[in-house]
């Protein structure tokens, strides 16, 4: 299929790793170096996307899980921002969707985990747009097809960051009530027969629509928003929580503010993958990008990767046995919404 024209960042670039080429965005924002003149290649051939079966609907903002090679999509808004609670799964081997069991609320602002047989949501924004933040948490047992309560929050929050490490959830930033307050309250919750959530280290640099990830033991806050229903600031801060030590650590940061990219932030071969989102302090503002980027923790870099088949704010993604899967998302910050599926072989050895 044609792709669009990539619109990715300019810089250089300072040495070779892996056949890709890394860039200076670590630590600080003074340690990147900018040059209009140098388009920034990226380390994987053009992926070759082709299209596949359709999400039942158009959808932007919905949290998903991966699960036993399926990804599992819950809700998101839908095309006038009213908020979904319908549940659809995506099977790549068949290229079908089934419809499981609806969510118990309409909810966006708010991403999955994955624990055994359970998926956990915590938080979120209620019904459509603007809806009230929530403290609600939600578990959905996989095998039985049923949801149930978890233990709330301490708090209403929408958009912050959910992750687990060492059999407990961890909940950090977001909104408050009022959708533009970024708190940086952090709690944790033991799996292992938990009742209430505990506090932890608070979030350097509060944000909301702060993405998550689980790697290695520890748990990162990727990039993220200051602000809401006013005004939104994407920013560039990455953060490493360790939580043996319940100690926040600041890392590269992102080469852009970036945001809107919580349900495109996955793991593979040791390293995050982020895919989409939007940039809006980049020079130009960018509303939506096609962009993959990934982080090397042991190295400390961001590198481009690759590019998505089109742009799109909060669009799902996975790597699903050797193929790249992306599907939905915003095509303009973020309307309108597209109900795309996008399928495409990873690079040999990858």
């Amino acid at each position: 299929m044609e792709r669009e024209e990539s619109h990715l960042p300019r810089r250089k670039f300072i040495g070779l790793v892996g056949g890709g080429f890394l860039f200076p965005w670590r630590m600080t924002n003074a340690a990147r170096a900018v040059d209009a003149t140098s388009p920034v290649p990226a380390a994987w051939p053009a992926l070759e996307w082709k299209k596949a079966a359709p999400s039942p609907f158009a959808r932007v903002e919905a949290p998903s899980a991966l699960v036993d090679g399926k990804l599992f999509l819950f809700g998101g808004f839908t095309d006038d921002l009213g908020a979904s609670n319908q549940l659809d799964v995506y099977d790549p081997v068949n290229d079908s969707w089934t419809r499981k069991k609806d969510m118990p609320a309409r909810l966006t602002h708010l991403n999955a985990v994955v624990d055994g047989g359970t998926v956990w949501l915590a938080g979120g924004f209620k019904g459509k747009h603007p809806g009230p933040a929530t403290d609600e948490v939600w578990k959905y047992d996989i095998a039985s097809d049923a949801w149930s309560p978890g233990p709330p929050l301490p708090e209403p929050r929408g958009g912050g960051g959910l992750a687990s490490a060492g059999r407990r959830l961890h909940y950090f930033g977001g909104y408050k009530p009022d959708r533009d307050t970024n708190p940086g309250d952090h709690w944790s919750l033991p799996l292992d027969m938990g009742t209430s959530w505990q506090p932890e280290s608070g979030l350097p640099e509060p944000r909301g629509h702060v993405a998550a990830a689980s790697l290695g033991g520890a748990i990162y806050a990727l990039g993220g928003a200051h602000g809401h229903d006013k005004t939104q600031i994407d920013v560039d801060a990455c953060h490493r929580f360790d939580p043996d030590a319940n100690k926040w650590t600041k890392i590269a940061s992102l080469p852009d503010g970036r945001s809107h990219f919580e349900s495109s932030t996955i793991i593979h071969n040791g390293r995050i993958l982020i895919a989409g989102g939007r940039c809006n302090r980049s020079t130009p503002p960018r509303n939506n990008v096609d962009d993959i980027l990934e982080y090397d923790p042991k190295s400390n870099f961001w590198r481009v990767l690759g590019g998505l088949p089109r742009k799109l704010m909060a669009p799902d993604v996975a790597i699903i046995s050797g193929r790249f899967v992306v599907i939905g998302g915003g095509l303009n910050n973020p309307l309108p919404l597209t109900a795309g599926t996008w399928v495409a072989p990873l690079p040999v050895g990858e």
